[in-house]
């Protein structure tokens, strides 16, 4: 089966935007998550499965669910003893509730008939993720600026702002996606670190390594990945310096895991720059 282009346009008008206090916020709507039995649930009862791999809710919400009705095997409803099957299709409907964004908006830099650039605001991801589905770059410039199957060429982090780049055909988004992998682009961050970073060039190559995928922790490591950055400073106020980071590689959370391995972490940062770090934050 193919999916129509009406199909996609339906989920931009699940709900609307609402500004409230300098916030992006999403009236709530209703959803439906959708997800095919895995093979390692075959055999098993329904309930047990979402109590385990789902624990988003309590068992209880679950239950309920079921129940009403809301939470169906095969668009079916069934009870919460009934044992799942290969293929069997699991929906769910939920009212979601989306976590506000900043209000501010989206400036486009650059539109052609292969390229989108835009000046993305912090607080907001890119794509749908967790609780961010309307209140993502990909959802707003198709509902506000009617821009929509655009290719990803390069991701920002939720809490960074700065220029992101789209293709709006498969071939340019490749083309450009390659010279960001062969180091044909250099990108620059700049951003607040606590203290007096040293003046000049700083450069750090201590490998990184992920954590955790799940809840999205790196740390510096002898068993990481090759990981080079380049720092300069730009000005310093007496308590937090101004920093230009050039990441000469690609590494999740490389310019903060290194600023917070060099003592120097993104002031507010709330991952890096916690007390969970121990009295030198990770330094």
């Amino acid at each position: 089966p193919t999916r129509r282009s009406s199909d996609l346009d339906d989920r931009y008008s699940e709900t609307s935007y609402y500004a409230e206090n300098g916030l992006r916020k999403v009236y709530p709507y209703y959803f439906t998550f959708t997800t095919f039995t895995k093979g390692r649930w075959v055999g098993e009862k329904i309930l047990d499965v979402f109590a385990r791999e789902f624990r988003a809710h309590p068992v209880e919400e679950y239950e309920r669910c079921i129940l009403d009705g809301t939470l169906t095997v095969n668009y079916e409803q069934v009870d919460t003893e009934y044992r799942l099957r290969h293929n069997d299709l699991l929906a769910n409907i939920v009212h979601r509730h989306e976590t506000p964004v900043l209000s501010k908006p989206i400036e486009v830099v650059h539109l052609s008939e292969e390229l989108v650039v835009l000046d993305k605001p912090c607080s907001l991801p890119v794509h749908p993720c967790g609780r961010y589905r309307h209140n993502t770059v990909v959802f707003i410039l198709a509902k506000e600026y009617n821009l929509k199957n655009l290719r990803t060429i390069h991701r920002l982090d939720r809490l960074t702002s700065g220029l992101l780049m789209f293709g709006r055909n498969p071939r340019k988004a490749r083309e450009m996606e390659q010279q960001i992998r062969n180091r044909q682009v250099l990108k620059e961050y700049i951003c607040r670190v606590e203290g007096e970073f040293p003046e000049g060039k700083t450069e750090c190559g201590q490998p990184v390594e992920v954590v955790s995928y799940k809840i999205g922790v790196c740390k510096v490591s002898s068993h990481g990945k090759e990981c080079r950055t380049e720092f300069e400073r730009l000005s310093y106020n007496g308590v937090t310096s101004v920093v230009v980071c050039r990441p000469f590689t690609g590494r999740m959370h490389q310019i903060r895991v290194h600023l917070q391995y060099l003592g120097f972490p993104v002031m507010n940062d709330p991952l890096y720059n916690h007390l969970v770090f121990g009295p030198e934050i990770g330094r």
